[in-house]
């Protein structure tokens, strides 16, 4: 009875084999299991023949010998290629046979003691099978995890902690508090070496750490290095592992086939592999916002290969969705609580301004009622100071009261060449003459959905505090538009596209410790600024749903990078008309 059960689990073995190799593309995975097909084979056939024995027909007894062969080679076969991980299986057989033993032992107490009473066996037996029924999803749940609790305790505490960080970080709403948490938590189970959180960079196209444990990985993951696994992601692939990756470009060296499609899809893979190696990650976990990465999650121990079973790679990408959710709710928080703080400002701005410049009309009028002409010496100059000091005080106000009054915007698709055109040719007389105006346009650059009159005051002023950072320096203030492909590889994986304005000058620079807190409100380097001129831009930009950016060297210049994003093509084709901008 059990040799026909042997023989008919390797009948279905070879016909499975003999279905994925009709089935399967790949040349060299066709050999392989073609092998693993005929070992089977062979194994039946010996199997088969042992029953010439008892028809007293001499044979030898090869059937063991064979089928020991195949089973080695099929173990070869799924340790090798990892298609089951081994300490699920040790896990699986234990908390089986635990399972089995206990259910066996409910059987036996409900019928052993019944005798002939063939009613009251059928009775039992019955009773038996529905308290199976009732006890066998709960009972292997508690027992899978009682094995996995006392067998394997690392794997164990791995799995409690990313059970508990998927309910932890639901109360965190902090971005660097999410990181700190998952991190360290991550870390301390002593089955992470390496741990990360990448975010998407508003400076520049790429990925730039958030946060890391153990050996620092690199600060900013570009564009080009971040497409091997945004291609890996836009394919499908919850998560990248980097043993995948190295056994795939294993098989694809040994095949060495000639062709594009080859050279593409090798190329991707040592990008791919080049980028985990540069987030010194095993394991790389995309974080999604509507089709969107925005960041990456990154696991490795790097003291054993295939760290992680299969069940915690599906816990571990839980707590990805999960902390995707909170960067998504801690972007929505922060424009709430902007919105509510510019409200309050307002408020404040529009009773202050009347306070201040009431007192202000009278210190003017006063002051120009002396005429500062009839004065003599410094008693003139004085009054004209007076004078020009109360003038800035009303612009401080003015700027300020711009800066809290809620935006009016009249978004439509708009050709940023247009504006960039307009804006120029309306301050190009008010241009110095050490000045050097110069528009390089991109005239394939989409559409964007934008206010027009907003995006002019932008670039009117960002060309203005070029103008003053020159000061009477001759320069060359350049304004360029263009779609820049990378970028939009990058985007791709979100699929979106960005379109971009440069504002660049050749001036003196902005030193490298002023750059993070240039767009911070009222902070100025001007003797006279109010310091609000690119807080409202940088608001403008945002409000469009694009990011503005600083790129400056001292000695060398100052670039100013809009991104705003592209509509789709069929939104452009029925746009306004070629050269007319939205209201």
């Amino acid at each position: 009875g059990m040799g026909a059960w042997v023989l008919g689990a390797l009948l279905t073995s070879v016909s499975l084999l003999v279905h994925r190799v009709r089935t399967t593309e790949s040349r060299i995975e066709q050999f392989r299991l073609a092998y693993l097909a005929i070992g089977a084979a062979a194994a039946v056939l010996f199997s088969g023949l042992d029953y010439l024995s008892r028809y007293d027909i001499p044979f030898p007894t090869l059937g063991p010998v064979f089928a020991t062969l195949y089973l080695f080679f099929l173990a070869q076969t799924l340790l090798r290629l990892r298609l089951m991980d081994l300490h699920e299986l040790l896990g699986k057989i234990a908390s089986q046979t635990v399972l089995a033993i206990i259910l066996a032992a409910v059987f036996t107490v409900l019928t052993a003691w019944v005798d002939e009473n063939t009613s009251l066996f059928v009775f039992n037996t019955v009773v038996a099978a529905f308290v199976i029924l009732i006890l066998l999803d709960p009972l292997r749940t508690k027992v899978e995890e009682m094995v996995v609790r006392i067998f394997f305790r690392e794997r164990f505490a791995l799995l409690g902690t990313l059970s508990v960080l998927r309910v932890r970080m639901t109360a965190v709403i902090e971005i660097s508090e999410l990181a700190r948490l998952v991190l360290d938590a991550l870390h301390e189970t002593g089955r992470v070496t390496h741990a990360s959180v990448y975010l998407m960079a508003e400076d520049r196209p790429g990925y730039r750490l958030l946060d890391s444990r153990g050996p620092l990985p690199v600060s900013l993951l570009d564009t080009a290095a971040a497409r091997g696994v945004l291609f890996a992601v836009a394919s499908g692939q919850k998560a990248v592992l980097l043993e995948n990756v190295e056994r795939r470009i294993s098989v694809m060296r040994v095949q060495a086939v000639e062709g594009k499609r080859f050279r593409d899809e090798l190329k991707r893979l040592n990008d791919t592999r080049a980028a985990l190696l540069q987030m010194k990650a095993g394991i790389s976990v995309p974080l999604m916002s509507n089709d969107r990465v925005i960041g990456f999650l990154n696991l490795w121990d790097e003291r054993v290969p295939e760290a992680y079973a299969s069940d915690e790679i599906a816990l571990i990408l839980e707590v990805s969705e999960r902390m995707a959710t909170v960067l998504e709710n801690s972007k929505l928080y922060e424009k709430i609580r902007e919105r509510d703080r510019l409200a309050a400002l307002g408020e404040m701005a529009a009773g202050l301004a009347h306070e201040i410049r009431n007192p202000l009309g009278a210190i003017k009028g006063a002051a120009q009622c002396l005429d500062p002409k009839k004065l003599p010496g410094e008693d003139g100059e004085f009054l004209d100071v007076i004078v020009e000091e109360v003038n800035r005080l009303n612009g401080v106000v003015t700027a300020f009261l711009d800066y809290s009054r809620p935006l009016k915007q009249s978004f439509g698709p708009t050709d940023l060449n247009e504006v960039v055109t307009r804006t120029m040719r309306l301050i190009q007389n008010d241009m110095p003459t050490t000045a050097e105006l110069a528009v390089e346009l991109d005239l394939r650059l989409p559409r964007a959905d934008g206010d027009a009159e907003q995006l002019k005051q932008v670039l009117i002023n960002l060309v203005q505090n070029a103008v003053q950072a020159m000061g009477s320096q001759k320069g060359c203030i350049t304004v360029r538009t263009e779609k820049p492909e990378r970028f939009g590889d990058f985007r791709s994986a979100g699929g979106m596209e960005f379109v971009e304005v440069r504002v660049t000058d050749n001036g003196p620079g902005i030193p490298a410790d002023q750059q993070p807190h240039i767009f911070v409100p009222f902070f100025t380097t001007k003797q006279k600024g109010t310091g609000l001129g690119l807080a409202i831009c940088q608001r403008i930009v945002k409000n469009h749903g694009g990011t503005i950016s600083v790129q400056s060297r001292v000695g060398e210049g100052t670039s100013f990078i809009i991104r705003l994003p592209a509509l789709p093509p069929e939104v452009t084709e029925g746009a306004l008309p070629e050269g007319t901008p939205a209201p």
